[in-house]
């Protein structure tokens, strides 16, 4: 099901995590533990970033210099309950995958702290930090399509459902967040191309890594440059129309 809050039609689904793979075991599971043990790397950097998602919205909530509208605060409520939501969903699966408790990996992913020190040029305001939103959400949505086959492969049909509602989410996310730019800050569009330049410049360099801050988390070889580019186009191409 899905559903719109409010008169600037946000969207989002409605579906848990929980639920839909309450019944998943080790038992279920019938694909090639080769590539399993391959991935397992990625799917803890994708269930750590999705929790990060709690650091990333108290992170803008502290900011006392921001000027937030309603539409944004609508935005980041509904964003932060679906990437708990894959929190909750990528926990169970590493927990089956690995042979990890879910208590212990809440213990291990609480423990860190985030850095937002780097990544704090391209949040200066409502309007840059939609754009890295737009981004960030655009490329996770792109991510998780590659990794349907995986999940296909996997035996379980729930995990091929969870994985295609995750990147549905992700392409919500993507789609809200340009609905806001559009709202809000169409007079700023053409500062767009030099603030993306940027954020495709800062993580395809050498000394680019993760800090525990949800966005920014393309530091594996999940994320090619082809990719991030391929996010960059995307977004300017949508936004000039509107030029």
């Amino acid at each position: 099901m899905n559903y719109k809050k409010t008169a600037i039609g946000l969207k989002t689904y409605d579906w848990s995590s929980v639920e839909l793979l309450n019944d998943l075991s080790l038992d279920c599971i019938t694909g090639c533990k080769e590539k399993i043990k391959n991935r397992e790397k990625h799917l803890w950097h994708d269930m750590s970033s999705e929790f990060d998602s709690k650091h990333f919205l108290t992170y803008l909530l502290k900011r006392t210099d921001l000027q937030l509208s309603d539409e944004f605060l609508e935005f980041v409520c509904l964003w932060h309950l679906d990437e708990q939501n894959h929190y909750r969903g990528l926990r169970k699966i590493n927990s089956v995958l690995y042979g990890q408790s879910e208590a212990s990996i809440d213990d291990t992913i609480r423990s860190r702290t985030p850095d937002f020190e780097s990544i704090a040029p391209f949040l200066i305001d409502e309007f840059s930090i939609l754009l890295s939103i737009a981004f960030d959400e655009i490329t996770s949505t792109r991510a998780y399509k590659q990794d349907f086959s995986l999940f296909d492969s996997l035996g379980p049909h729930c995990l091929s459902t969870w994985i295609r509602n995750a990147a549905r989410d992700e392409a919500a996310h993507y789609g809200n967040a340009i609905k806001l730019l559009k709202l809000n800050h169409s007079s700023r569009f053409e500062e767009a191309k030099c603030l993306l330049d940027s954020i495709v410049l800062f993580e395809t360099s050498q000394a680019f890594t993760y800090r525990n801050t949800f966005i920014f988390d393309h530091d594996t070889d999940d994320f090619s440059t082809a990719l991030l580019n391929h996010s960059r186009a995307t977004i300017l191409e949508v936004l000039g129309r509107s030029l």
